[in-house]
């Protein structure tokens, strides 16, 4: 094989492609990595929380080296009206280093780092034009004017994979299946400071997930997010949805901050940066072909991303898929094949099956429930506002017993037969 032509050339610097970098690197293969931004992580908006177990898997136990914000010990889980919510809150000490609080830009930096160190070269401030197709085969990429060969392209481009889709590799991207997000990021004095907003000791991290009025009845949710000294607050709305409705979303994204039960996370800081980010989540039946003749897809331009309403996943899943194709990739290069065949890359979605895949199973039709289950964010929420208004209410009149209270809010639901067959499939398919 020609020494110019690269074991792998890696397309994105985010979480999937520095992953795959690393791997590479780590097992003696000659990867390429190629980044748009002019720092891998400099144009990343994917900042919010990730799982421990992914970056072990990558790193070893090296991963307690890697820039982290703050360890989440507490979660909170709010139904939002107009003015109120109702939040569960769940203060979990026992719950030992498996997530964490994080901004993209330094743990990509990081990382990035860490794959430099290992041999992999890294390119930043460059754009992929094209791929260089031949036979029917992904033999490199076009970038700056120069040609690059590999022997597999590995497409971590982020949720829009336009180079795959410009040569009719991989199927375009489904309005329906992706929603759209903002988020702002506030700073404040100190760590300190973060820690009396959220009532968390020092280093604990808190992690807060809403739905209700503040979206405006459409599919959709809020995030806020502790960090060491700054606080990520924002929002995700089905992207077809939120067109449908007119409301222009970077106004509803900052009117978060009005809302009592999240303005107080915010309250006080510096916004430091905002900006808005497509999310894949279409769920398993959406999911894209991962691998064809020559090119692997992985993380968020593969559709790996995963919104139970209460978690949201894909940093995690980013990195097991760039690890996953890594591996791939270095088995099909042991096996001595020069150009390691389509039939040979199909071996990375096998492992995919074998692993996140599998969460994609279970959750299968997830996605629709909630898109059709409009009460989420709009009946339900203000059921349990009132239930709980009237529970805590004390004036003149003779006390209410508790069961008369819930029954009187359960009566507001107008058809509860259908309303808890609709709870009870959405029980089963999150």
């Amino acid at each position: 094989m020609d020494e110019d032509v690269f074991d792998a050339i890696v397309v994105g610097g985010g979480f999937a492609g520095l992953s795959a970098a690393y791997r590479l690197a780590t097992a003696g293969r000659s990867v390429l990595l190629i980044e748009r931004g002019s720092t891998c992580g400099a144009k990343n908006l994917t900042g919010g929380r990730i799982y421990s177990y992914a970056l072990r898997a990558l790193l070893g136990e090296r991963w307690h080296e890697a820039p982290v914000q703050r360890e989440v010990k507490r979660e909170v889980l709010a139904l939002l009206t107009e003015t109120d919510a109702v939040s569960v809150e769940s203060t979990l000490t026992s719950a030992d280093q498996e997530s964490y609080t994080v901004l993209a830009r330094p743990l990509l930096a990081w990382l990035a780092d860490q794959a430099e160190e290992a041999g992999a070269m890294i390119v930043t401030g460059t754009t992929v034009d094209s791929l260089i197709v031949r036979d029917g085969r992904v033999r490199g990429v076009r970038a700056d004017g120069d040609e690059l060969e590999a022997r597999v392209v590995i497409d971590c481009e982020g949720i829009n994979p336009l180079l795959l889709e410009r040569e009719g590799l991989i199927r375009r991207l489904d309005p329906h299946a992706v929603a759209v997000g903002a988020k702002y990021v506030y700073r404040f004095g100190s760590a300190r400071e973060v820690d009396r907003i959220f009532g968390v000791r020092p280093g604990e991290g808190t992690a807060v997930l809403g739905m209700g009025a503040v979206t405006h009845g459409v599919f959709g949710g809020v995030f806020c997010y502790a960090n060491t000294d700054s606080v990520s607050l924002g929002l995700v709305l089905d992207s077809a949805e939120w067109k449908a409705s007119g409301r222009p979303i970077l106004d509803t994204a900052e009117a978060l901050r009005e809302h009592p039960a999240l303005g107080r996370y915010v309250d006080g800081g510096e916004l430091i940066e905002y900006g808005a980010h497509l999310v894949y989540e279409g769920g398993y039946d959406t999911l894209p072909a991962f691998s064809g003749d020559g090119w692997l897809v992985c993380g968020d331009a593969a559709g790996l991303c995963l919104n139970r309403g209460f978690t949201i996943r894909g940093m995690d899943y980013a990195v097991l898929s760039g690890i996953a194709a890594a591996d791939t990739v270095i088995e099909a290069t042991q096996a001595g094949d020069a150009l390691p065949s389509a039939q040979a890359l199909t071996a990375y979605g096998t492992r995919l099956e074998q692993s996140m895949l599998r969460d994609f199973r279970t959750t299968r039709g997830a996605h629709d429930w909630m898109s059709s289950t409009i009460d989420l964010f709009t009946v339900y929420p203000q059921l349990a506002v009132d239930a709980m208004a009237a529970l805590y209410h004390v004036g003149p009149e003779p006390l209410t017993p508790v069961g008369t209270t819930l029954w009187r809010a359960a009566r507001q639901v107008k058809k509860p037969v259908r309303t808890a067959r609709t709870l009870l499939k959405g029980v089963r398919t999150l």
